[in-house]
């Protein structure tokens, strides 16, 4: 994975130095591709790249609606 992205967030600080480096949330492997949570899990396979951003946007609805204890659950990932 070498396709790293420098994004510099409203609150994070200006030093790149001291902030974390992002990378890309989706890669391909072996001809189908995934995407990373931000809790560290690896979802997919998906057959496209758009399958997996449209698998994104599902992953978020889903953890803005999820209760308590659930994400209690994805956090202890």
């Amino acid at each position: 994975m070498n396709n790293v992205v420098y994004i510099t967030r409203e609150n994070d600080s200006k030093s790149t130095s001291t902030s974390p480096v992002r990378s890309d949330r989706y890669f391909k492997l072996s001809d189908y591709w995934y995407f990373i949570t931000r809790e560290g899990a690896t979802l997919g396979p998906y057959d496209s790249q758009d399958q997996a951003q449209e698998a994104v946007a599902d992953y978020i609805q889903f953890v803005n609606q999820a209760p308590p204890a659930m994400l209690k659950l994805l956090a202890a990932h």
